[in-house]
């Protein structure tokens, strides 16, 4: 008993800055995991939109396909992590039904010139005014919605995911590799 007083007094400041850290995470975490449970309730909302090179994209149209929503930002740091993990799985997995679209609230002219250094291979959606985003109810970047072949939400994460290939993988082929 002696030696656990000795090692929390010689330890106190660590323990009490691991601790706020901890807190300060889970106040953080603990909201967005709440909201995105509680979407996974709803049925995903219906959009119509137009990819950068002109192509038209419904929910409905998508029924059939397994669809993973990226909402991203230029300016996010992870979502430019995630990008080549998403471009990766869309190139290996198009041919069996997967869709990627990657949809942003940003202006054209913004996007257009990230792509020049930074090219998505999947359709990259200009959410004017925010309409999708908000049906979404996004409240930070990077957020993944994915959407099964029968038109359900199925999953829905907000941040970095460095397993996000293999989930994608597994929910459009059933294995992980």
């Amino acid at each position: 008993m002696q030696g656990l007083i000795d090692f929390l007094k010689r330890n106190a400041v660590t323990l009490v800055l691991f601790g706020a850290v901890l807190g300060f995470v889970a106040y953080q975490k603990v909201p967005v995991y709440m909201a995105n449970k509680k979407a996974l309730e709803r049925p995903p909302a219906a959009f119509q939109a137009n990819s950068l090179e002109g192509q038209s994209f419904s929910l409905e149209s998508l029924r059939g396909k397994f669809v993973v929503i990226s909402f991203w930002a230029t300016w996010c740091m992870p979502c430019r992590a995630e990008i080549p993990i998403l471009n990766s799985i869309y190139d290996e997995l198009h041919d069996e039904g997967l869709v990627i679209l990657g949809i942003t609230a940003e202006e054209e002219a913004v996007v257009q010139g990230f792509l020049k250094d930074r090219p998505i291979s999947y359709p990259v959606v200009i959410d004017d005014l925010g309409r999708i985003t908000n049906r979404y109810g996004i409240q930070a970047y990077p957020t993944l919605v994915m959407i099964d072949r029968d038109g359900n939400m199925v999953d829905r994460a907000t941040g970095l995911d460095v397993l996000l290939k293999w989930k994608i993988r597994n929910r459009v082929t059933g294995s992980f590799f």
